[in-house]
């Protein structure tokens, strides 16, 4: 793997659970949830993340499942703040518990937020989400863009269901100054009938924002290609099915369970978390961290190569 110039992006899983059930995830769905027993706790976290630190690490995500119900999820935060003081912390979530935790979480280091919002309809959001209430989700994150370095909104678009609030995403962005990144479904092996039948492509998408001005990437492994409508709103597509980003991937992730890979669909893993259990030491859990990045290859549909079936959350979102 050629390293990127800005550094590597780690997305950290903290649990497998969530309280939702979209129905393109449902975790679980191949494999059961990783129990409790399995979690890597905060002390374990802290101590591989000083090894991640040995490496260029530009980013840290924290995932999940849903990473807000993890008890300990400040602590963890804090742990990377103190390995990595100049990463930059973010945190993938779905938004129900993050007004309540944002004073911890930015005490702790973290700087950025993305939030998953499928519809800007209460109804419809909870028809497609499984749970929470939309209007204290979205108020959470205008909170969190008070407080924190930038916050999106991330929103998985299906034919039939959401992809006609295009254009309503694009006027709640413009009048909210959130960016909003619309994401083309994966098929990852979970629900392969449900995404067949919903699937909208990344050209769709772009089609019903209208006319669109093509932006350059802010750094060129940033999953979300950049537009511009006609009237100033700037949003992503992520299209990861029909316009895959492999040759500049720079994303590792380690599950709950300590499970490194250097690609969502790749097989197996590095086992960080079993080996620090069996008494590895930092340098032993170093070579295999560095064995892992120069090892780093696509597992995509489109690759050719052996891939593994998951469901996003199992994989660490």
């Amino acid at each position: 793997m050629t390293r990127p110039r800005h550094g590597l992006t780690l997305r950290v899983s903290l649990l497998t659970q969530c309280q939702y059930d979209c129905a393109y995830c449902r975790p679980g769905a191949l494999t059961p949830a990783v129990g409790k027993s399995q979690w890597l706790s905060a002390a374990e976290y802290g101590r591989l993340a000083r090894v991640f630190a040995q490496e260029e690490i530009g980013r840290v995500r924290f995932t999940g499942g849903e990473p807000l119900l993890r008890p300990e999820v400040v602590e963890v935060v804090g742990a990377f703040r103190a390995a990595m003081p100049g990463a930059e912390l973010a945190l993938t979530t779905n938004g129900q518990l993050l007004a309540a935790k944002l004073p911890a979480l930015v005490e702790a280091g973290l700087q950025r937020a993305t939030v998953h919002v499928d519809s800007l309809d209460p109804e419809r959001y909870r028809a497609l989400m499984g749970d929470g209430e939309l209007e204290a989700v979205l108020a959470g994150v205008l909170e969190a863009q008070r407080v924190l370095q930038q916050v999106k909104l991330n929103v998985v678009i299906q034919e039939g269901k959401n992809e006609d609030e295009i254009p309503d995403f694009l006027a709640w962005s413009r009048a909210h100054r959130v960016e909003v990144r619309f994401i083309e479904l994966m098929n990852t092996g979970s629900a392969v009938g449900y995404t067949r039948q919903v699937f909208f492509s990344g050209q769709q998408i772009l089609a019903r924002a209208g006319a669109v001005e093509r932006l350059p990437r802010r750094n060129p492994s940033d999953p979300a290609a950049l537009y511009r409508t006609a009237d100033g709103v700037t949003f992503g597509v992520i299209a990861s099915d029909t316009e895959p980003f492999c040759a500049d991937c720079n994303r590792l992730r380690l599950n709950c369970a300590g499970l490194l890979r250097g690609c969502l669909y790749q097989p197996g893993g590095v086992p960080l978390g079993p080996a620090l259990r069996e008494g590895a030491t930092d340098r032993t859990l170093g070579f295999m961290l560095g064995s892992a990045i120069r090892a780093k290859q696509s597992h995509h549909p489109l690759a050719g190569t052996e891939r593994a079936q998951f469901s996003m959350a199992d994989a660490g979102g």
